[in-house]
This record gives C-alpha cells, structure tokens and sequence, in this order.
C-alpha cells in the first residue's frame, strides 16, 4: 500500500484514536508545519502535532517554537489527520486525532516505516556547499516523473525524517539533502532513510567552530555511507582534499564507488573543457570513454561540479544521457545562487549584478571570485567585487579570510568593498587605489556602490546569510542602481559627501518630553563621517578628567598644524588636559584627540573599545564610531543620521559639566550652547534650556547660522 492506513498507524505509532470521523483513510505527507499545507488538498494530509516541551526536551535547549496544537487551529481544514499527545477539544468534530506518547519520536518511526514502502531509488546527498544545487539538478532532470525531495533547509535531524516519512507515498524518486547536523553524535539519519545512491559534493570550513578541522568534518560527512543499501552506491567529488578518507570509509561500506572531478581523468566522470562566453558557459565531459556537450548559464566551476554530479547520478541509475544533457540548459536555481541580474541607472548606465549571496563557505567564495574573473574580460566597465564574511569558521575566522586576498588581487577588479567583521581586515590589506570601502550595513553599502558603476560595469555580490545584514545588500542595491544618476569621476571625501549628503537635515527635540518636535530640509541626511570624538568627550567629562593636568604630547602621525591658542602640535610640546578638550570640542583636531585616549583611556585601542561599548549601550549606529577621530576613510566608511544625533545629545543634555564647556553661541535674544564637529560636512547639536536642535550636512558656519535663525522664531517653540 502506498501511504499508511488508519489502523496501520495506529500499530507503527502505538497509539490510540480519540475521535473517529472516517471509517478508513490513507496518510501519504506528513508536516510539521501546517503553513506548508496551504498549497494542498486535505486528502492524504497528516500534521504531526509538536509541543513547546516536548519539542525543547528534544534538542536539549529552549526555543520559541509555537505548540502544534495553537499551530493547526487556522489549518485544521487542510489536513486528515492529527497525529499529538494532547487531544484537541475544538476540533472533535473536525479532524480526526490519533493520540501517542511522543509526537517528535512519531517522525522517526514513520520514517522508517515508510522506507519499507519506498521500492524505488533514494539519493541521499550532503557536503559542505553545493547539496542543494545538486539536489536541484536531479529534481530539474527527473522533472517528468514523481519525486519526493527536500525543501528548503530540511535537512536537519528533524528534517531528514520527516522527508524520510514523505516516501510513504513511493514516489519515482526520493532526493534527500542531509546536512552534517543529521549526520553528528545525535543520531545518523542516513541510516533511517537508507539512500541508495549517498553523495558527497564537497567539504568546506564550516563548522569548524566546534569540528575543529577540514579532517574532522569530512570524517562526519563519510557517515552518510554507513546507510547505503546493500547495493547501493557511493558518489564523491574527486577533488575534494579530503578524498581519501571519504573513500576508505565508503568502502566499508560498498565497492561501488563512482567519483566526478574537474580536474583528474582518473575519475568516472570529468571535465575536459569549459567554453566561456559572457552569458552561458559550454562544458564538455568524459563518461565511460564517450565525450558530452551541455550549456550552462549559471557561470561557475561549482555549479559545473554540481552538473557532473547530477548526470554521473542519472547515468548510474541507467538514464540516456545524450537525451538529459539539454535540460540543464534552463537549469535555475534558489534565487541569489549565480543570479544574474541585468540592471540600468537611472542615466542609463547598464549593470550586471551576479548576486550569490544564498550564502557562503569557503570554498564557494573561492568559487565565487574565480568566476568573477573569469567574466570579468567580457565587460568594457568597472569590475566590483563585493564581499561579506563568511560564518561559522571558529578560531580560524580571519586566517581563512585573509587566505582570500590573493584571490582577490588576482580576480581583475577594479574596486573591492567588504562587509562585515572578517572582511575588515581584507580591505585594510588591499591596495587604496583598488578599495571601495567597508561597511558593517547594508544599506550604506548599497548606496555607495553604484558611484563606482560606469556603463558595462560587473558586479558580484557573495557572502554568509547570518553573522549580519550583507544579505540585504541583494534587496537594496537594485533599487540603489535605479534612482543612480551619475558614476564618480573622483572618489576623495569631498566629492562622495557631495553625492551622499547633499542636502542639509535638521531635527528638534523636546528634551522635558522626550519627543521630536519638527524635522527640517532632509530628515534622512546621512553623514559620511563619525562621531568618535564626541562620544568620547562625555566619556572624559563622565571621568571628571581635570583641566590642568601638564601634558607632553607624543609622538602621533598627525601632528602638525597649530591649536586654538596658536600652540604647535608637535611632539614633546605641553598642554594642559583643559586645552586639549578645549580642542576636542571646538576642532576634534586627532592628535589632541589621541593624546586624551592615551592619557585617560590607557590607550587608543581601549578608548575606542570604550567609545563602542558605550554607543551600543545607547542604541546609536554602529558605523558611527569606526575611529577615534571621525575622519572619513575609505577603508572603513562611516555614517551617522540625525537620530543618532539626538541619541547622544540627550545624554550629554544630562552631562552639565560639559554643557557648561561648550561654546556660547548668541542668536536674537537667545543663548544656545552648541557643539559643532565634521570636515566635510558640518553637524552641530544646539541646547536652548529644555530644547535640543540638531544638524547636520552643513557646508559652513555661516549656513549653521542662518539655518539657526529660522529654526528659533517657530511659534511651537517654547524656551523655559
């Protein structure tokens, strides 16, 4: 029978039925989730009903994942059955409900009942990168026949049996992704759906956080083999480092061993060549002693490996070849794997993003940039890498991303930008003249990179889903490409603040009422420099730092130029401590500001670790204090909007010791105290007793001026 019956259930699950509505019925789906259920009709629908306890006792952690019985109440319609520990009152009358001991051990055990039923071929496949594009392929070549495969990342311990329960239906095809977390200490769950064809596509530094070693890991993915049928067969990529080890230990299992490789005519199945033109790439193959054609659009060594794996798996189940290889020619896979997405500017500039940020290893960065350069002489324009962190490395995180850089240089970009923690360091290695910047956000990212586009530009897009938000960079960068009017012909400070923030922003705020009074010119103006500088003087006024410490300045690389009081910065020259804040507040000049963070701090590092704590601490961006100084630079590209403005400024509204240093500024008949900081562009917070106004993308103090006078006459505002 295909599917399970009503009382064939009640055996395998040892459970009884608390209300009967049917006399019979056959279950053939099973989920866990009854969202999944939407697209469905009821018939042959089971939900396997999942409590918050039961669910935390079962991967030893606490979760917010919602209780099965609260889940199904809004899909009770689409689905036959309810398979849970606790009956159901309201839908008595509704939908049958078969009572167990222990749902989430049900998955299990239908898992295995349903292999029973399974008469046809199960491919089981796992590796580091690549599983889910091949699992792809096979599902896009078998597309004529019935397939039960994975979706989405179900390929966990949880996963991996519910697919495995889905085979009850005894599709054509059963194609299982399974990842090393349904292969570790918690159970094999390779030996629950017994693939026939086991898969290997590759091994990569994930996990190394808690696996330690590329060895360790290959050796837990090699457990995949230890499910294969009697018969069954073992794939591995022949280009894998760690091949040997995959090897012995399928042959523990199997003499049936089938490798594919790009590079070795050893293997079974391999690459002679690649033709590459700049929308497809042509690949010829090598199988038992017969050569092969196909086309591929998606542009890429991995994608090509993914191919060879596909069709060495078909062709082992006995498929004709010749008549599969044109299918691949519509391959597509998830959306942002290999992307190619075609855009214009606004001043019809024509841009090709290949946006491969699904995510990220490291071995498919590695795949990422060498495709880049394999494109990149078929584009007349600018060619930008664009790059976030990849997750998940361990103690090895910046190791590995620094091993990145000759990649890198080598790819043919003209420009590069990074994201992220890891990538922080790549950028600071790249030569200036090759540096985009780098970002720890998405959308300032976005923003910038479009300045560096000419027409004909190519654009590659790669990086990790978590750790930050790179991944939004793919949502935001298009609708950045449409409005953008213009490439940069120069890329100093001056003329990307003129881009960025060209138009003044303004907010006032109501510090008795804690709200935002009125918003000025553009409330979105952005800064391209930060606010090190300000943040640390509250710091140094919150220590109660004196005046009239004696203080010989060291020697700092930006000593040059004169002080307020017409004193040289120069090294061994004495200043008081209330001179040198005098300097931070009216000039921010750097090496006053680094003598302060040596001298109270301990250091420049320590203070700028004080600085960042302390930002955190009261919600402003991130990018606001990249540096001590607040300068602009290319490297690490700041930024700073008017409500991180208002965020310190009220917390130095509170710092009366410093308010009382802040200079006077006189307008009609009021008093402000201001503090005003920026090269580029001007920003200023003003306190007028109980108010607080706020700017920035100032050109002069003569604009702050005017700007401020017609701020203060508002009749809404009121001066106690």
């Amino acid at each position: 029978m295909e599917g399970f019956g009503k009382w064939e259930l009640q055996e395998i699950l040892e459970g009884e039925y608390y209300n009967e509505l049917e006399d019979d019925f056959v279950i053939n789906d099973f989920e866990i989730d009854p969202i999944h259920f939407r697209s469905k009709e009821s018939a042959g629908n089971g939900f396997i009903s999942i409590s918050n306890s039961r669910w935390n006792e079962a991967n030893k952690k606490t979760t917010k994942w919602t209780s099965g019985n609260e889940k199904i109440l809004n899909f009770h319609q689409h689905c036959k059955l309810i398979i849970t520990e606790e009956p159901i009152e309201v839908l008595k009358d509704e939908v049958t409900q078969l009572l167990v001991k222990d749902s989430f051990a049900v998955i299990k055990k239908l898992a295995e009942a349903a292999r029973e039923k399974m008469k046809h071929p199960v491919i089981g496949i796992t590796g580091s990168v690549g599983k889910s594009s091949t699992r792809l392929m096979l599902e896009h070549l078998l597309r004529e026949k019935t397939v039960v495969a994975t979706r989405g990342n179900h390929n966990t311990q949880v996963g991996v049996p519910l697919y495995g329960a889905k085979l009850s239906s005894n599709p054509d095809f059963g194609i299982l992704e399974i990842s090393l977390n349904a292969l570790n200490n918690r159970g094999n769950q390779a030996k629950v759906i017994k693939p026939d064809i086991a898969v290997i596509t590759s091994i990569g530094e994930a996990h190394l956080s808690t696996l330690h070693s590329k060895e360790n890991i290959a050796k837990f993915k090699a457990r995949i083999f230890e499910g294969l049928t009697e018969r069954g067969i073992a794939i591995i990529n022949h280009d894998i480092d760690e091949f040997d080890i995959l090897y012995k230990m399928a042959l523990e299992r199997t003499n049936n061993i089938k490798t594919y490789s790009l590079t070795n005519p050893l293997a079974d199945m391999y690459l002679k060549e690649i033709t590459i033109e700049k929308y497809s790439t042509n690949i010829n193959f090598r199988y038992r002693g017969n050569d092969y054609n196909f086309d591929l659009s998606m542009p890429s060594n991995g994608m090509i490996q993914n191919a060879l794996c596909a069709f060495l798996c078909i062709a082992e189940m006995g498929f004709d070849l010749e008549k599969n290889l044109i299918k691949m020619n519509d391959f597509k896979s998830f959306d942002r794997v290999m992307e190619l997405k075609q855009l214009k500017t606004k001043d019809l500039r024509d841009i090709d993003v290949l946006d491969d940020t699904h995510n990220a290893a490291i071995p498919s960065m590695i795949n990422a940039i060498e495709t880049f350069a394999a494109k990149a002489p078929f584009y007349k324009g600018t060619k930008i890498l664009v790059l976030g962190q990849v997750q998940d490395l361990g103690e090895k995180s910046q190791d590995l991303h620094d091993a990145l850089i000759p990649k890198i240089l080598s790819a043919g970009a003209d420009y590069v930008f990074g994201h992220g923690h890891y990538m922080r360091n790549v950028i600071k290695q790249l030569p200036t003249e090759m540096v985009g910047g780098w970002f720890d956000n998405a959308k300032d990212l976005a923003k910038r990179i479009p300045l560096y586009c000419s027409n004909e530009s190519l654009v590659l897009l790669k990086g990790s889903v978590s750790g930050s938000d790179f991944r939004k960079t793919s949502y935001y960068l298009p609708g950045q490409i449409a409005i953008s009017n213009q490439k940069l012909l120069n890329f100093d400070s001056a003329s990307i603040a003129k881009v960025l923030q060209p138009i003044w922003g303004a907010i006032g705020y109501d510090l008795s009422r804690n709200e935002v009074v009125f918003y000025k010119g553009n409330s979105g103006t952005t800064a391209i420099e930060g606010m090190g500088p300000v943040v640390m003087l509250n710091l140094l006024l919150i220590k109660q730092v004196p005046d009239h410490d004696l203080i010989r300045l060291n020697k700092w690389p930006t000593n040059r130029g004169v002080s307020i009081k017409k004193k040289p910065f120069k090294t061994g020259e004495i200043f008081a401590s209330g001179e040198l804040i005098k300097e931070l507040i009216e000039t921010q000049h750097p090496s006053a500001t680094y003598e302060l963070a040596h001298r109270y701090f301990g250091s420049r590092n320590a203070a700028l670790q004080e600085i960042r704590t302390f930002s955190e601490q009261i919600g402003l961006s991130s990018s606001s204090v990249y540096n001590l100084t607040g300068r602009y630079r290319v490297k690490e590209q700041q930024s700073f909007n008017l409500e991180d403005l208002v965020k310190i400024g009220k917390v130095i509204a509170k710092n009366e010791p410093l308010i009382k240093k802040l200079p006077n500024q006189v307008i009609g008949s009021l008093k402000l105290r201001v503090l005003m900081f920026g090269s580029e562009r001007k920003a200023a917070i003003c306190f007028i007793d109980n108010f607080m106004v706020c700017l920035s993308g100032l050109n002069s103090q003569t604009q702050f001026l005017e700007l401020m006078k017609s701020i203060l006459v508002q009749p809404q505002l009121t001066y106690r």
